[in-house]
């Protein structure tokens, strides 16, 4: 349903309110549905038609305040991943990397002054979890960690150059592990400019949230944002306050759980919009750390000409086309050259734009992608100034450490590297903006064990509160070197499965994710 309508549904309080439905959220709500909890999920932006392209989406998105006090502010500040149902997901490239060992607990690396970075799980908590959303999402793990020196078949024509290029450096290339159905793949686009229409990327839509259409004790409302939480007592929040997107006609709708699910800046937005007279400076922010240690990775593109003919070019059965990348190399993801001894990620992304691909010559294009640093100083903050809803606009309040910046400088001339060894000629380089705002969002609700240095605890649930938690990238103590959005689905079912449990009283409160069929 789109908007308020009145509906008596509304008057009676949810069991579980989810706001947000994107990678997160989608997973929490397919497992509160499973386990027969009345659910409410709350979406700000549409249900998008199978035309609707990324720039349309984005055209009509709310933009932020981005920069900081010595370099000025920007009105093109970039708060979202996408704005509608699903979330980033519908859009993204499918890129679903596990997490290592190291990204859950960086310490011994990386130290940061007032915040802790080791995260209060590790990689075996989410073990099982990563396993789960993997079957769903038809990830092939195993085929990402199976070392090799034959490039699979499933590699674009860039791919299988760079493949060679990265054994000629004595590199371990591998098949990015992206969450699409090969059976169901045509090559059709690089998956982020358009929707895909066969089903084949496994975005929320297709594979958690279509299945639960029909179910009774799922209500869905697109086109309500969620304005702030509201309280009764002390220890708990009572309703959430929502506004009508179109219409702008505001209502509380009351639930027993809240799970925040709207992406680190927007879910962090929520909480300091949220003031009550039990929380003068926003729900949880009792020692103002809601909104600090923002990270959005640090990250650059960098690209070379093969010299091959156009010919070759369309007789390779994919070529460009498929998904936005099919190799990567983590192989300088812990560098001892690199300052701090701690790289990245360097991956395949091949242009989404097909102009800029049809001349002669073989364009290879690769990114780079590193963890940023975790800063008290970097954070979400409301502004004195409104948007159009009449609400505080966001401030993405963002300064890059000059050692990232460093460490960035470094793994970019690993890519030069790789893409010479491929073939490539007249090298350049492109920089993305991560600092004006990112799709890889983390770390404004941190997780931990000290409500002094964090936000939730491990289970994701506000230290303040006993009903409200956390379930998307806002919770990661240190963002990880690598694309968050696996891991933000496996922690989201973690964390809505302990949810489940505690609402009832059943130690196993839903059955596994279970694939969509065909």
């Amino acid at each position: 349903m789109y908007g308020l309508r009145s509906n008596t549904l509304l008057d009676d309080p949810f069991d579980v309110v989810i706001i947000g439905s994107g990678a997160a959220g989608a997973v929490a709500a397919d497992t509160f549905v499973r386990a027969g909890l009345r659910t409410l999920l709350l979406e700000e932006g549409a249900r998008l038609k199978s035309s609707a392209k990324n720039a349309d989406v984005d055209a009509h998105a709310e933009h932020a305040l981005a920069g900081n006090s010595e370099q000025g502010w920007s009105p093109r500040g970039w708060p979202w991943s996408t704005r509608n149902l699903g979330g980033g997901t519908v859009f993204y490239g499918g890129a679903s990397f596990r997490y290592t060992e190291f990204d859950f607990d960086p310490s011994e690396r990386i130290r940061v002054e007032g915040l802790p970075v080791k995260w209060p799980i590790c990689a075996s908590d989410l073990a099982p979890f990563y396993n789960e959303i993997e079957s769903i999402l038809s990830i092939d793990h195993a085929g990402f960690e199976c070392r090799r020196r034959k490039a699979p078949n499933t590699l674009s024509l860039p791919a299988e150059h760079l493949w060679k290029g990265a054994l000629r450096l004595g590199l371990s290339p591998r098949p990015t592990p992206v969450a699409i159905d090969r059976s169901r793949c045509d090559h059709c686009s690089l998956c982020i400019s358009a929707q895909c229409t066969r089903g084949a990327k496994r975005d929320v839509v297709n594979s958690l949230l279509g299945p639960l259409a029909d179910m009774p004790n799922l209500l869905l409302l697109t086109g309500v944002k969620a304005i702030a939480l509201m309280q009764e007592k002390c220890d708990r929040v009572s309703a959430v306050r929502c506004m009508d997107t179109a219409t702008g006609q505001i209502r509380s709708i009351r639930g027993h759980r809240f799970v925040l699910a709207c992406n680190a800046i927007q879910t962090a937005a929520l909480l300091l919009r949220s003031i009550t007279p039990y929380a003068p400076r926003g729900l949880g922010n009792e020692h103002d750390i809601v909104g600090r240690g923002l990270c959005m990775k640090l990250s650059e593109y960098s690209q070379g000409v093969v010299r091959l003919g156009r010919q070759q070019i369309d007789d390779h059965p994919i070529g460009y086309r498929g998904p936005f990348s099919t190799v990567c190399t983590l192989d300088h993801y812990l560098d001892e050259r690199c300052p701090t001894g701690v790289g990245g990620l360097i991956y395949e992304a091949k242009h989404d734009d097909w102009s800029l691909l049809q001349g002669d010559g073989l364009v290879l294009r690769v990114e780079t992608v590193l963890a940023d640093h975790p800063s008290l100083g970097n954070r979400i903050r409301l502004s004195s100034s409104t948007d159009s809803w009449g609400l505080p606009r966001l401030m993405i309040d963002y300064t890059t450490n000059p050692q990232d910046l460093a460490r960035l400088g470094y793994m970019v001339e690993r890519s030069a590297d790789w893409l010479r060894a491929s073939g490539a000629r007249d090298i350049q380089h492109e920089t993305s903006n991560f600092a004006m705002g990112s799709t890889h969002l983390h770390g404004t609700c941190r997780a931990g064990d000290d409500p002094r240095t964090s936000v939730v605890d491990r289970d994701g649930k506000l230290h303040s509160l006993d009903n409200v938690y956390v379930a998307d990238g806002s919770y990661m103590p240190y963002p990880g070197g690598v694309n968050p959005t696996l891991t933000i689905q496996a922690n989201a079912l973690r964390i809505a499965r302990q949810i489940a449990r505690d609402a009832t009283g059943h130690a196993s409160a839903s059955p596994a994710l279970q694939p969509l069929a065909n």
